[in-house]
């Protein structure tokens, strides 16, 4: 009876922990929706992804629009506002293209080392608490940049929740667009990634989709330079989604 009593306790108090946290071996469990970057504070709603809608519906995927990087604001006062549910947005995309469709665990498998899996002729590097550099893998860097981006955007500091408080200034200098830049950096890896393995027609569509926004939202905001490494390298994927939005512009 004592062993028993043993055995339904912990099976029960693992159960509950199971429940409340998810798997133990799967921070992504398939039936649930990809947690979204979602400021508290944002005022707009956010599109939900989750692996199955993608993987089953290419028009969920919207063209190249205006709409999708279009915010609303009455002056530059709220321009921060709109700056943070666009970098929510964002973040939560590139998420996506490494979370739902298993890259990290493809590149994981390919057994990465520091400096490994980046474009050719490019490595990128992550930081410490010292601003030191640290050489680490392609798949660890994008790991770390999407948990820095989020880290920032759970930050009250820099994303204030209450209404009434104020973002910090230079928000757009020393926040949004080094974020940007470095959401670049995501992007360049996994397309270098996918030009060199196999992949789902899903995964490559869903790729271009989300880099398209990407590439609207930094040039209708001016949050990118073009003129770097990383963009070049991505140079014939940014012409696509930039002669859309310039024949956009030309026709407003």
């Amino acid at each position: 009876l004592v062993c028993f009593y043993l055995f339904w306790t912990a099976t029960t108090v693992v159960s509950c922990l199971k429940m409340s946290f998810g798997r133990f071996d799967d921070p992504w469990p398939d039936d649930r929706s990809l947690p979204v970057r979602k400021h508290k504070r944002n005022r707009n709603e956010f599109r939900t992804y989750s692996k199955e809608e993608r993987s089953e519906d290419l028009s969920f995927y919207e063209p190249f629009s205006l709409e999708i990087v279009e915010m609303d604001y009455a002056d530059d006062e709220d321009k921060p506002e709109a700056l943070a549910s666009l970098l929510c947005d964002i973040v939560n995309d590139a998420s996506v293209n490494f979370f739902a469709y298993d890259i990290e665990t493809e590149m994981r498998s390919k057994g990465f080392g520091p400096g490994e899996g980046f474009p050719e002729g490019m490595i990128y590097y992550a930081w410490d608490l010292r601003n030191a550099k640290v050489e680490m893998s392609a798949v660890d860097y994008i790991r770390f940049i999407l948990d820095w981006v989020e880290d920032m955007l759970e930050d009250i500091r820099i994303f204030p929740e209450d209404l009434e408080s104020e973002f910090p200034p230079n928000l757009e200098r020393d926040v949004i667009k080094p974020a940007f830049e470095r959401i670049l950096h995501v992007y360049a890896i996994l397309f270098h990634y996918q030009t060199r393995n196999p992949v789902e027609r899903i995964e490559r569509y869903a790729l271009e989709s989300t880099f398209g926004h990407f590439i609207y939202a930094s040039l209708y905001w001016g949050l990118l330079d073009f003129n770097g490494e990383s963009a070049t390298y991505l140079k014939e994927q940014i012409d696509i989604p930039r002669k859309s939005f310039l024949e956009t512009i030309e026709d407003l």
